[in-house]
């Protein structure tokens, strides 16, 4: 019985007394009794959830790493939500057991209230995900929590997006839209911390996986976002601020442990039609405000950050885009003069090319999408292949790869060349 004390009991007996009530509720519909009360009002509530479970494991060994495995997930979630004239409650909870940390979460994904106490304006307030900007996988102006483990080990792609206790006000005028994001406690983005997958450590000069896992110092401040966006003539603009904090920790402390500085930024985007496609454009300036000039090597230095996109149907049922990201780093002769291992400096600047490939089949029940990031800066690469297959309503059958190369053992992608894995995972919705 080593998977009832492991944790495991717990999220599949979550996991079958949902489907039981859910099997239940549809029983008792169809059992004869909506015949005789047609005029019932439908119920303010909505239930739905899924059960999914998910297997990952390396393409080979990792010397900093013994296990194998990167994905052992079984997760069951329910969603409930209550939906008024005027107001709504979405709540989003989640049992988990992973398999990989040998761990059981119960973790709230979403609890948040929403209303309108003014005509134009909305407001939201609680657990939730939130999420802007135009970049495909290249998060410029979005500083919302990421969860990179997730990512990296081939769950859904909605667990990339990290969830913030915050408020949303969102003000609609004629021609423009306003939204606040205000979180009264800093979410940083669940990070690399040597748990599931090593990293590269100047100290060491190699690859490594801490244990225990890396703990960086984390600041108790608030974060504040806001975004400018309008249209015209089919022509979607923005403008984006941000006061916070780096969402990776990228510095260091006067006592050697790993921080998060503080970071604001401004940015925008375009997004239009062109040439049968939509072309989109988005930059960002980063001011790493603890280190403007650019001198102490503990913290990382400010930013500019571009891209250019376009995406196309190239053929029926077969969608093309492309990605051009540029990422300038500020003062970067005062960064290396100070460096403490400046050979382990990327470069000045660094470019990425994207190339995402979806081709739907099977009346697109069969998702095939291919997803590559190149950098001919970095001499690294990482590609994402993955098929997804919706056997009906309930079922969904996906598979893919997470493969990093580099001719660098220290450069972005490169460091996670042993991470490479292959993965399957099946869910059952409701």
């Amino acid at each position: 019985m080593r998977w009832i004390r492991s944790g495991l009991f717990v999220p599949l007996l979550f996991s079958m007394l949902t489907i039981s009530a859910v099997q239940a509720m549809d029983d008792w519909s169809d059992d004869g009794w909506g015949d005789d009360w047609t005029d019932v009002p439908a119920s303010p509530w909505e239930l739905s959830g899924f059960v999914e479970a998910g297997y990952g494991a390396r393409t080979g060994d990792d010397p900093a790493i013994s296990q194998s495995s990167t994905l052992g997930d079984i997760r069951g979630r329910l969603s409930l939500d209550y939906v008024a004239d005027n107001w709504r409650l979405d709540m989003q909870g989640e049992a988990l057991y992973d398999d990989v940390i040998h761990d059981t979460q119960w973790t709230v994904r979403e609890l948040a209230l929403s209303f309108s106490p003014v005509d134009q304006l909305d407001i939201k307030a609680g657990r939730q995900v939130i999420t802007w900007g135009i970049g495909d996988y290249l998060f410029l102006n979005d500083l919302f929590p990421k969860d990179w483990q997730s990512f990296f080990s081939g769950r859904d792609d909605e667990f990339l997006k990290a969830p913030s206790d915050s408020l949303k006000a969102s003000w609609f005028a004629d021609r423009f839209s306003v939204d606040l994001v205000w979180t009264p406690e800093f979410e940083p983005d669940n990070a690399l911390t040597g748990e599931r997958f090593s990293f590269f450590s100047p100290v060491a000069g190699a690859t490594v996986a801490p244990d225990p896992a890396l703990n960086p110092e984390e600041p108790s401040g608030s974060t504040l976002s806001t975004r400018l966006a309008t249209s015209h003539q089919g022509v979607e603009y923005a403008l984006y601020g941000h006061a916070g904090y780096w969402p990776t920790p990228l510095g260091v402390n006067d006592q050697g442990q790993m921080m998060y500085p503080g970071l604001n930024s401004w940015g925008g985007s375009i997004r239009a039609p062109a040439y049968s496609g939509l072309l989109n454009t988005e930059f960002s300036w980063y001011d790493s405000e603890d280190d403007r000039d650019g001198t102490d090597p503990n913290i990382p230095n400010s930013q500019l950050r571009g891209l250019l996109g376009y995406e196309r149907e190239v053929a029926d049922n077969l969608t093309a885009a492309v990605q051009y990201y540029l990422e300038w780093t500020a003062d970067y002769d005062s960064q290396q003069s100070g460096a403490v291992y400046p050979e382990y400096s990327q470069d000045e600047y660094r470019q990425l090319l994207t190339l995402r490939l979806t081709w739907l089949t099977m009346q697109q029940k069969l998702n095939w999408s291919l997803f590559s990031f190149w950098s001919p800066s970095d001499e690294d690469a990482y590609i994402r292949p993955s098929v997804t297959y919706r056997v009906n309503d309930q079922w969904t059958l996906a598979t893919g790869a997470n493969l990093f190369y580099g001719n660098r053992e220290y450069s972005f992608f490169g460091q996670h060349e042993n991470n490479s894995n292959g993965w399957v995972r099946a869910r059952f919705s409701f």
